[in-house]
């Protein structure tokens, strides 16, 4: 039996917002964590060994996963017996305020008597709207999770506490399972960037990598058979009475979650937008620094924004081929044109590709990827670049944005030009197209300061223009790499080039028009 609908009188939850960050570690590393020198010198009493046995229920076609809720029944061993615990808590609630990195759940904790899940708990008024009493009956045992969890506390100053837990186990799901190796750091007491120096000295003594699934995520996973989906990057939650520094901060933390979001997708290389999002995330956070840096003004922050580039060079040969492979080789391969030796050009293509695929990988699980990230997410929490300017720049980060939003906007606005004819020659071209990119990116951070219907045209002229332009430089990207492959067929090559090339002229026929009703479309910020 899963469960258990018997009234009961309802046990008195313990409600708690959690905040961790999760990092993935090799398994022959794990075991030596907690014998560190750097943790055992944080270290505040001895390490807690515990076995953990942790059930996960949904619906049988998973309403609880679709509504961002997860619910389990834990049975923990220890030397002083079992007990059980059941537990209510969201995916994930982080918004705009909280760190990048870091997963912030809301939780409800009730103690009860064994496996068997306690309905009415679930009744209980501050938390009955999440699981709705009409699909109760319906819940059911969907995967287990089995873990040998080390814990213990960590000081890194008198203010700050940290629980440092180190599970190793496993997922088991639809009649398979997966291995857990990670470190979980929860903010128990102290401010959110002590986690992140935490996770540096770590990640400076042993390599991992920050993790953004949780282990209900991962059993879903299993459960659904579904890989890892690229992450959309919600809009930013700017208002007019936001800051210039908060501003700032949200952006920065809105790139790097953005980033981490993708990775999984990434790394599963199913689908080509998760490598794309990526990059995507790493262009925003420089454009971002980009205009904030005269009021920044921090040689760190600097350093690591160069980082995060060189990252970008890495990952950008994988999207090329990406998008050679899927916006060329696969419609073309679907036409009635397509030439009879078009399916070893592909195999050639996807060979090419191969190589920076697997850079594109090791980019990302590089110890220094992470380092960047934790050094950078680490650095915009603490703060210091806020607290210790100059009076002038002081007074100017603690303006609201609007005092600099419109200028900045239009700032970007006039390096476009007005032009009434598009450049002709390559390096013009492409100078254009990187500067709308710019312009869009920058509209992106500050649009939500204006009224929506103000700003949709605007918005709608750039976009269209701007991906229009992108496309064109996907198909000379495509031309230029297919034409670089050594040993294919020539006539098959000549033949999918000059279907490249009439795909991109009749879009570049639509260009002069896209560009006039940009030029024509007033600026939303006046």
């Amino acid at each position: 039996m899963s469960q258990s609908s018997t009234p009961a009188p309802v046990s008195k939850a313990t409600a708690a917002r959690e905040v961790e960050l999760k990092l993935h570690v090799a398994p022959a590393d794990l075991a030596r964590i907690v014998a560190l020198p750097v943790v055992t010198g944080l270290a505040d009493g001895a390490a807690r060994v515990r076995r953990l046995r942790t059930v996960y229920y949904d619906t049988p076609d998973l309403w609880l996963y679709a509504h961002g809720v997860a619910l389990r029944v834990r049975r923990e061993a220890g030397p002083e017996g079992d007990r059980f615990i059941q537990t209510l808590k969201t995916v994930n609630s982080a918004t705009a305020s909280d760190s990048a990195g870091v997963a912030v759940r809301r939780e409800w904790d009730w103690p009860v008597a064994g496996e068997v899940l306690e309905l009415s708990i679930l009744s209980s008024e501050a938390i009955a709207g999440l699981v709705p009493s009409d699909i109760r009956g319906a819940l059911v045992p969907l995967f287990v999770t089995d873990m040998r969890r080390t814990t213990l506390i960590l000081r890194p100053d008198p203010l700050t506490a940290i629980e440092l837990a180190a599970d190793d186990g496993v997922v088991e799901a639809a009649g398979r399972t997966q291995p857990i190796s990670e470190i979980e750091l929860e903010l128990k007491a102290g401010r959110v960037a002590r986690l992140f120096d935490v996770g540096m000295l770590l990640q400076q003594a042993v390599p991992m990598r920050i993790g953004t699934e949780s282990k209900a995520e991962i059993g879903l996973r299993m459960v659904t058979g579904r890989p890892p989906a690229p992450a959309d990057s919600p809009p930013l939650s700017l208002s007019p009475l936001t800051t210039v520094a908060e501003a700032y901060r949200h952006i920065q933390r809105h790139a790097l979650r953005q980033f981490l979001a993708n990775e999984a997708c990434a790394l599963a290389g199913g689908d080509v937008e998760g490598l794309h999002r990526m990059r995507v995330a790493l262009r925003r956070l420089r454009t971002a620094h980009r205009l904030f840096t005269p009021l920044i003004a921090s040689a760190q922050a600097d350093r690591l924004v160069a980082d995060s580039r060189a990252l970008a060079k890495r990952l950008g040969p994988a999207r090329g081929w990406d998008v050679t492979l899927t916006d060329v080789i696969a419609p073309l391969s679907a036409s009635a044109k397509a030439p009879p030796g078009l399916p070893a050009l592909a195999a050639a293509a996807r060979s090419a590709g191969s190589g920076p695929a697997r850079d594109a990988v090791a980019a990302i699980l590089a110890p220094s990827c992470t380092a960047m990230v934790l050094a950078l997410a680490a650095w915009l929490e603490d703060g210091a670049w806020l607290t210790n300017p100059d009076g002038s720049r002081r007074a100017a980060l603690d303006a609201p944005i609007t005092s600099v939003a419109a200028g900045w906007l239009t700032a970007r606005h006039g390096k476009i030009g007005k032009a009434p004819k598009l450049p002709e020659d390559a390096p013009g071209w492409d100078k254009l197209r990187r500067r709308l990119r710019a312009l869009r990116y920058t509209v992106e951070f500050f649009r939500g300061l204006y009224p929506d219907g103000a700003t949709q045209p605007f918005v709608q002229a750039l976009e269209d223009l701007l991906l229009a332009f992108d496309t064109d430089h996907d198909a000379a990207t495509s031309r230029k790499m297919l034409s670089a492959l050594p040993g294919v067929d020539r006539k098959t090559l000549a033949a999918t080039v000059a279907w490249i090339d009439r795909r991109a002229e009749k879009r570049r026929r639509a260009l002069p028009d896209l560009w006039t009703r940009f030029l024509a479309t007033p600026p939303f910020w006046g």
